[in-house]
């Protein structure tokens, strides 16, 4: 499994690092027992720790669900942001944005099924994950580039095409053209011209990384 959390807390102090290594162990047990099913002892377990070192650090198995989640969330936005910095058109970075999703889900297979398990579990995490497709999606529309009048439901629909594409990807359903297939779909299903779409979609990508 890929410590992504204990890999950020290698500097930090031990209180710190034992909470990552909980985090990453969470993560697996997600991964293969799904939120609903995983136990508290089970990550201890997966931690080398004792049930009462994770109550130190956790008041029950809700509050680590919702730190793993919320965290997975933000590192993938900031990752986003920052490598999108320089890009000003709304349909790129609307590929952009969908392709490496996709990419950073399934190049840690333990964390993205993690976090898809969590996105449909938490309705404040799908509100967040819905929140941040919409901003580029609203600015394609103000520039005149997205030809569709903005709602939840598009959005939603957006967001879980993304979703869906990246559990496929995890079960070896759909390959490497997933991320570029998805976001060619989501320019048309959002008024892009078939010519640009194509375009767009299947530049040359690559891809992010979430351990630095």
């Amino acid at each position: 499994m890929q410590a992504v959390f204990a890999s950020r807390a290698r500097d930090e102090g031990k209180s710190a690092r034992t909470r990552a290594r909980l985090m990453d162990a969470a993560v697996g047990v997600f991964a293969r027992e799904g939120i609903e099913a995983a136990s508290v002892n089970e990550i201890a377990q997966a931690a080398d720790v004792a049930n009462g070192t994770f109550y130190n650090h956790f008041k029950d198995k809700d509050e680590i669900v919702g730190s793993v989640a919320f965290a997975m969330a933000r590192d993938v936005a900031a990752r986003l942001d920052e490598a999108m910095q320089d890009l000003e058109d709304a349909d790129e970075r609307t590929s952009f944005a969908t392709r490496q999703f996709i990419e950073l889900a399934t190049s840690a297979p333990e964390w993205g099924r993690a976090l898809v398990d969590a996105v449909w579990h938490l309705p404040a995490l799908r509100r967040q994950v819905s929140a941040y497709a919409r901003a580029d999606i609203d600015r394609g529309v103000r520039d005149g580039v997205f030809k569709v009048e903005v709602d939840d439901l598009l959005v939603d629909l957006f967001a879980s095409m993304v979703l869906m594409a990246v559990f496929l990807r995890l079960e070896g359903e759909e390959g490497a053209d997933t991320g570029a297939r998805v976001a060619e779909h989501q320019l048309r299903m959002l008024g892009v011209s078939a010519a640009r779409a194509k375009r767009v979609a299947w530049r040359t990508l690559t891809p992010l990384s979430l351990v630095e």
